[in-house]
């Protein structure tokens, strides 16, 4: 299989499970628990698409630039890859996507928002 480089891709794949047209339940339930555990870490961390063809996930990308960049990996490896903000505004779908994590969650495997997932508070060193 070909590798492209991380921020190539402009449109999700054709399974990409933030497309609203994959079929529910395509991907495993740890899937989308890795999700929704690195949505309440601070930090994050940049998913590849699941074709492993070396690119980003578009889905998650255009996720992440609709909410200004929660995932603070994400911001350091556009830093390091030099990303420019016209690839980012070239993101498109050519379908609906779900409205948020937690939508895409919810519509493939509902049991795992029981969890409670809560993003994690910094202590500050000064009290």
């Amino acid at each position: 299989m070909k590798q492209v480089p991380l921020f190539y891709c402009t449109k999700p794949c054709g399974s990409c499970p933030y497309r609203m047209d994959t079929p529910v339940q395509h991907w495993a339930k740890e899937e989308f628990e890795g999700v929704m555990e690195n949505e309440a870490s601070m930090i994050g961390k940049v998913y590849s698409c699941h074709k492993s063809n070396g690119s980003v996930c578009v889905g998650w990308l255009i996720d992440q630039v609709a909410r200004d960049f929660p995932s603070i990996a994400l911001r350091v490896s556009l830093r390091i890859h030099n990303v420019s903000r016209e690839y980012l505004d070239k993101l498109k779908s050519p379908v609906a996507l779900y409205a948020s994590v937690r939508a895409m969650v919810r519509a493939n495997y509902p049991e795992i928002l029981k969890r409670g997932f809560q993003r994690a508070r910094i202590r500050s060193i000064f009290g």
